[in-house]
């Protein structure tokens, strides 16, 4: 049987370097995030005779097109060429002894809009969707926002602030992920991807795992959450309670003083909180010996792992490839339900 195997082709400003790169090659990783930080690509090479310290010294801000590539996979197993997008070198690390070079790419640009510079400005009467796409705009980027509801703002002011920081702020605060990749700026609710299909069962018995780490605690973790505003002269108070299916045995209520003008905004945000709360009560971290096709935001299901069986969304996936072969790291998130 012909093994299979998985490369990384690159692309240097408008150049394939992958050849080049070849004889040199000891090692790479690409991780993808599923919101709060940048996707990053790390490339280590042996530099027995200096070149990257001299003549291939790559240029900081240079764009670096990567693609994985999988070659002796079955129809059966669907594996296709992975387009991992396009990223920027932010830093060079040269080292002796051994001697080497780690070059380092993020998927969010330094060099756009949307880091470094700190902004003033402010919109009045508008909605997340508008502003974040003023932001992608002014950075030369596509937005898309992929969110069933779309937060409704009097006024909202970016002051002496970075672009990518403040639209994180704003998504945070209505309870929504964002993510930067290959040029575009993503806006989703972790809540509706929870609510997928699996994409593929890892079984503890059938799987080569290298490391396993789970963990479950109550702490911070609520059984319901109440969610009050009075107007400032007082002459209205509204009250909302939530209480989701299968919720931590804890006993503890979340109170959350916050204004809303509508039971459905009250509903919105109370699950917001909740689940920001609740959503940190059970965390897997999985290493495996072979390289499986999966991306943060997509589900699995565990088997055969007690009491970690059941429903995950992949938080953070880093694809690998050294010496001793493929290896794909995970951390997953329990899904929750009903919020």
């Amino acid at each position: 049987m012909i093994a299979r195997n998985t490369s990384l082709d690159i692309v240097y400003e408008k150049t394939n370097i992958t050849e080049d790169l070849r004889p040199h090659l000891k090692g790479w990783t690409y991780t993808d995030n599923l919101s709060g930080q940048s996707d990053d690509l790390q490339i280590t090479l042996e530099d027995r005779d200096h070149l990257w310290m001299g003549d291939w010294y790559p240029e900081h801000g240079a764009k670096l097109t990567a693609t994985m590539k999988r070659t002796n996979w079955t129809v059966e197993q669907t594996k296709k060429d992975f387009s991992l997008g396009v990223f920027e070198i932010d830093e060079i690390e040269n080292s002796y002894p051994p001697s080497e070079v780690t070059i380092k790419a993020l998927s969010v640009f330094q060099t756009t809009a949307l880091k470094g510079e700190m902004k003033n400005r402010a919109w009045e009467k508008t909605k997340l969707s508008v502003i974040a796409n003023d932001i992608a705009s002014d950075a030369g980027m596509k937005l898309y926002y992929d969110v069933s509801d779309d937060p409704e703002y009097d006024r909202k002011e970016q002051t002496e602030e970075q672009d990518l920081s403040f639209l994180q702020k704003l998504c945070t605060e209505a309870g929504l992920a964002l993510k930067v990749s290959d040029s575009q700026i993503v806006i989703f609710d972790e809540a509706k991807y929870e609510q997928a299909d699996p994409v593929m069962t890892i079984d503890f018995k059938t799987f080569p795992i290298k490391k396993f780490r789970g963990r479950g605690t109550i702490d911070d973790t609520y059984s319901s959450v109440w969610i009050t505003y009075r107007s400032p002269k007082g002459r209205v108070k509204m009250n909302y309670t939530y209480t989701p299916p299968n919720p931590p045995a804890v006993g503890r209520v979340l109170v959350i003083r916050e204004r809303f003008d509508s039971l459905s905004e009250a509903e919105r945000k109370a699950k917001k909180a909740l689940r920001d709360k609740n959503s940190k009560a059970w965390n897997v971290s999985l290493t495996i010996l072979e390289d499986i096709q999966i991306c943060a935001s997509q589900n699995i299901t565990l088997k055969n792992f007690g009491k970690y069986d059941g429903k995950w969304i992949a938080t953070q996936v880093t694809h690998g490839q050294s010496n001793s072969g493929d290896e794909v790291s995970l951390q997953l998130r329990r899904c929750l339900e009903g919020y």
